[in-house]
């Protein structure tokens, strides 16, 4: 079994989905309970997604210096840096989950 690091990258897919899942659950239970639990668990939201952005960073950061260090002479050959297409669509996400779970946190209980 794979043990989840900050540079594992599954682990910003992962938060991002426990992110809007634990989303998800908050709406239901404000719905049927009371509409405090909404915003309750926008905390969570923005919790999960900040971790989700961490590791996203922390796992490019790690290739970055990992493609650094691979040259002999001490000179960069390669130019390829950029962050893949993947990379930055789930940087996108995170960054609207943050957005989206800070809303919910502050007035999730008056959106309801």
């Amino acid at each position: 079994m794979q043990q989840l690091s900050l540079t594992n990258p599954r682990l910003p897919g992962l938060c991002l989905l426990m992110s809007w899942l634990l989303g998800a659950i908050g709406f239901l239970l404000g719905l049927a309970i009371e509409p405090l639990w909404f915003a309750r668990f926008g905390s969570l939201v923005v919790l999960f997604a900040l971790m989700g952005e961490f590791s996203l960073l922390k796992g490019e950061l790690s290739r970055l210096y990992g493609r650094l260090s691979d040259s002999d002479d001490g000179l960069v050959h390669s130019k390829d840096f950029m962050p893949s297409r993947w990379h930055n669509k789930k940087s996108v996400f995170l960054h609207l989950t943050i957005i989206i779970g800070t809303i919910i946190w502050g007035f999730g209980d008056l959106l309801l």
